[in-house]
């Protein structure tokens, strides 16, 4: 099945959350797929001949209905990956933030020409990043760029800390 890849623009922290869960557990078959995040969801359900909803709090019964609702319109073999919201790690964090501070609402593009003006070397050199995170920094601003476009606004993809 082929869709739009911005799909995980819908989908809720608390469902990405489970995602990620759900493909960092080695004892669940991956490649991990909408139904596999289900089944993590219904775990904590002992009985499947009682409505769920009697057992479920509201955070539970919204993810169980927002994966419902994935599955329907996207079938339960579609891949889990897709609809994980993408986050960027603490390191890459720092550095949106720097972006941020000094250009306002940077694009992915523009953050980069920034890291390639020396914005990177001034955060490490600050002792904000360390020396041997710069390639990995560079590596996931890239693919971050190839993914989601030049023009995507940096500041999406922080990671709260």
């Amino acid at each position: 099945m082929n869709f739009a890849t911005d799909v995980y623009e819908n989908t809720s922290d608390a469902l990405s959350g489970v995602i990620q869960k759900v493909l960092d557990d080695d004892e669940i078959a991956q490649p991990a797929t909408l139904e596999s995040v289900r089944e993590e969801i219904l775990s904590a359900v002992h009985t499947p001949t009682i409505p769920l909803n009697r057992f479920s709090d509201d955070q539970m019964q919204e993810l169980r209905d927002e994966i419902d609702y994935l599955i329907e319109e996207f079938g339960n073999d579609a891949l889990a990956v897709g609809f994980l919201r993408p986050r960027a790690s603490q390191a890459l964090t720092v550095l949106i933030e720097a972006g941020i501070d000094k250009l306002g609402e940077p694009s992915l593009a523009q953050l980069f020409d920034e890291l390639e003006s020396g914005l990177l070397a001034n955060l490490i050199a600050k002792g904000e990043l360390e020396d041997d995170e710069t390639q990995t920094v560079i590596a996931e601003l890239q693919a971050l760029i190839d993914r989601h476009g030049p023009e995507a606004i940096a500041e999406e993809f922080i990671t709260a800390l």
